[in-house]
């Protein structure tokens, strides 16, 4: 039984949707990734994780398709991606 999903979600759909996913993956896997466990972390607990999530929503509004998955389900970055806030360049 396939349940129906809305074809879009609010902000907070969208972030717990993502908590979910990461959540996800860390209890199948049998060593997860110590960044990855830190990112659950920081989902859960980091007070700037909400303006984070926004920026990020933002960007990916603006960002015209750069990042987007390909119809075999992988994600790719195309080329020319901005560099994110954070990186140094």
């Amino acid at each position: 039984m396939t349940d129906a999903l809305p074809e879009t979600l609010t902000l907070d759909e969208a972030y717990r949707a993502a908590f979910y996913f990461v959540l996800g993956y860390l209890s199948v896997e049998k060593q997860p990734s110590e960044d990855l466990t830190l990112f659950s972390r920081y989902m859960w607990t980091d007070p700037a994780r909400w303006n984070d999530w926004l920026d990020a929503v933002r960007r990916g509004l603006a960002d015209g398709g750069l990042a987007n998955p390909d119809h075999e389900g992988r994600w790719s970055l195309r080329p020319n991606m901005p560099p994110l806030k954070a990186d140094p360049t």
